[in-house]
């Protein structure tokens, strides 16, 4: 018998997993070359030369566009005001619904309600986690406007299906392509198979500017909309006696600073990218071999970007709870997210929809709502937070292919000691 870190065995990594500076050289004299020149932010806001920004946001523009085959890129200050962005550029509305998934960071459906519209979600698929398209049309009503895709973990939803029924509804179709940048469906990179796609540069994205969005399209409208949401577009329509258009705009544009940043992290991508394939398919091979552990699914034609190797849990094969066997491979050196993010619908804003202060807005604009914010809705993401989903974040550099003959020995050692995890799962159960 070999004693399981748990319970004051020898843990299997004895150091902490490291978090990995992606930045170089390269972003440095990127950043030190912004400084000289003094232009730290070259927007006006105003009709004129300086309403689409400065010489590196245009060209963090042309790469994006290029590098995902989009016809045009916008940049923003953060994925977040992407998303608003996109959703007030399709001219989502008070009262307006969207659909989206539930099991995403709150943002994606955060940011309809800034625009007055009403969150429906969707259930997930339980192999992709992604919306599943078979849940859509129950949820569609003459008030619904568009459809909001979450590509999660770094795999692209069933995008085609999706955009399929979009279509024939009349709906857009937004891809929150955040943890997924150089994934593809059958060739096609993720983020440009709906009408708009959102990518992020945060920080603990795979790669970053510290803070940062992109919004492609091929749709010049939707281009342009973005632009001047981008921008205080109001006072720049105002200008150009554009009595049409009709557009409330903000400031969400990037500074020169981040644009600098995010030219060099681009041409790193398919670097970073190839590392986390590698080591996630590695993984993939050795979970197959692992009793009660799902490895990830990858439906045919479709390109992982592995932001986080998600892992299905089932505690009937190993006898004990998913909680005790994430303590137990956080105590052999490899924490574990348990259920990723709660479902969205379930967090106070929703349940009390109270949103613009103590008032019940947007959500008192639609007087038969299609949907109750309430547990049951999307069962199948609620099972995945509540019993089965484990995130490993173990696909990316500094890690190699030693530390993931670890992990799976961490997981092989609990597996044939798991009759000390039962036993301290019932001790711990009996002391409280």
């Amino acid at each position: 018998m070999v004693k399981l870190a748990l319970l004051g065995g020898t843990p299997v990594r004895q150091v902490a997993i490291p978090w990995v500076n992606t930045m170089g050289e390269e972003e440095c004299d990127a950043v030190n070359d912004v400084m000289r020149s003094g232009n730290l932010s070259s927007f006006l806001g105003r009709a004129g030369d300086g309403f689409l920004g400065g010489t590196k946001v245009k060209e963090i523009e042309r790469d994006f566009a290029d590098k995902f085959q989009s016809k045009f890129a916008i940049s923003v200050n953060s994925a977040t005001t992407a998303l608003h962005a996109a959703i007030a550029a399709c001219e989502v509305g008070p009262g307006d619904e969207v659909l989206v998934t539930p099991f995403t960071m709150v943002a994606t459906a955060s940011a309809i309600l800034m625009n007055n519209g009403v969150p429906v979600f969707v259930d997930i698929h339980p192999e992709t986690y992604n919306m599943n398209p078979t849940e859509i049309e129950r949820w569609i009503t003459p008030r619904t406007k568009a459809i909001i895709v979450a590509n999660i973990f770094g795999l692209p939803a069933h995008l085609n299906e999706i955009v399929a029924i979009a279509r024939k509804h009349g709906l857009y179709v937004i891809e929150d392509n955040a943890q997924a940048p150089g994934a593809t469906v059958n060739g096609k990179q993720a983020g440009t198979i709906g009408d708009l796609g959102i990518y992020s540069l945060n920080y603990h994205k795979i790669i970053h500017s510290g803070e940062g969005g992109i919004i492609v399209t091929d749709n010049e409208e939707l281009a342009r909309r973005c632009q001047l949401i981008r921008n205080h577009g109001e006072v720049v329509l105002d200008d150009l006696n554009d009595n049409e258009t009709v557009v409330l705009g903000s400031n969400y544009r990037m500074t020169e600073l981040h644009a600098a940043i995010g030219i060099e992290q681009l041409k790193k991508l398919d670097g970073f990218l190839e590392i986390r394939r590698a080591l996630a398919d590695q993984l993939s091979q050795g979970l197959r071999e692992m009793p009660g552990l799902r490895e990830v699914v990858i439906p045919e034609g479709y390109e992982h970007s592995y932001y986080v190797y998600p892992i299905q849990y089932n505690k009937e094969t190993w006898g004990i709870s998913r909680s005790t066997f994430a303590s137990a491979m956080k105590a052999e050196g490899f924490p574990l997210n348990q259920g990723y993010v709660k479902p969205i619908y379930l967090i106070p804003m929703f349940q009390h929809k109270k949103v613009y202060n103590q008032t019940n807005y947007p959500f008192a604009f639609i007087e038969d709502p299609i949907q109750v914010y309430k547990k049951g809705i999307c069962p199948v993401t609620e099972h995945m937070f509540d019993e089965e989903l484990l995130l490993a974040d173990v696909c990316r550099a500094p890690f190699t292919s030693t530390d993931i003959k670890d992990f799976l020995s961490a997981i092989h050692k609990l597996w044939t000691e798991r009759d000390q995890l039962r036993a301290y799962e019932k001790n711990t159960v009996c002391s409280t």
